[in-house]
């Protein structure tokens, strides 16, 4: 299988709202990029929009997010660190994480996890959106 793409974007795969819920997440977007039957693994493209925010949260499944589009930060474990195009973070399993974008652009992160994972346990922010 091979998903032709135009730069960071997917002709043919589906951009859906992910999660908009002011308070706890905000202005992200998704796209399932690969998900089959015959694997074990999903790959996903978010893009977070200035001023937008994942849910601060924790899980038993790791997953490992590239980063692919502007610049951003990443909450893990308790310490912020900043984040810029070619930046690898590996989300342990049962570590804090939330992903934020304070940039004038979007922040796009690719996201490779288990197809098959637990729900997230919502923490609540660490900042004041």
């Amino acid at each position: 299988m091979i998903e032709k793409g135009l730069g960071l974007e997917w002709p043919g795969v589906e951009k859906t709202t992910y999660k908009n819920e002011e308070g706890q997440w905000q202005d992200v977007s998704r796209r399932v990029l690969f998900s089959s039957d015959r694997s074990k693994f999903e790959t996903r493209y978010f893009e977070i929009e200035p001023g937008g925010y994942t849910s601060h949260e924790k899980h038993q499944h790791e997953h490992c997010v590239v980063v692919m589009r502007g610049s951003g930060k990443v909450l893990l474990d308790g310490v912020w660190q900043d984040l810029v195009q070619g930046d690898v973070v590996h989300v342990g399993p049962m570590v804090a994480h939330q992903f934020m974008n304070e940039s004038d652009e979007a922040f796009g992160i690719l996201c490779i996890v288990d197809k098959e994972r637990d729900r997230p346990i919502l923490l609540g922010n660490e900042f004041e959106p």
